[in-house]
């Protein structure tokens, strides 16, 4: 079960930009508590379609490690550091994180920096 919404290849294989109004690519991994997969999918959806309202907004989505994991890494594309770090600390996207404490929980994450590291986590 998976979802992208404008990230592709071409949007994740620069990984994160370098220096000042550069588009920033960033991850966040979340293990879907037992039983919830089907909860998470709107709930992912519902993030999205805020982050989608906030300025500075490119694309994002999401998708499972494999078919039989409860690990998803979520992609988020913003046209700037600064856009991207008024979303990670606005009130919105806390409103919309409190929402989801039973359905999936962060997990450790090093950022990544192309594609490849979507897939090779360690």
């Amino acid at each position: 079960m998976s979802n992208t919404e404008g990230v592709g290849a071409a949007d994740t294989a620069g990984g994160v930009a370098e220096g000042a109004g550069a588009n920033v690519t960033t991850t966040i991994v979340r293990r879907i508590r037992s039983g919830r997969d089907d909860e998470f999918a709107d709930w992912i959806q519902s993030g999205l379609g805020l982050a989608r309202i906030f300025p500075g907004f490119l694309g994002g989505g999401w998708l499972k490690e494999s078919s039989v994991s409860d690990v998803c890494v979520i992609v988020l594309r913003f046209e700037t550091q600064a856009a991207l770090d008024n979303w990670l600390r606005s009130a919105l996207r806390g409103g919309w994180l409190r929402t989801g404490r039973n359905i999936a929980e962060e997990l450790p994450n090093d950022r990544v920096t192309t594609a490849v590291d979507l897939f090779e986590r360690p």
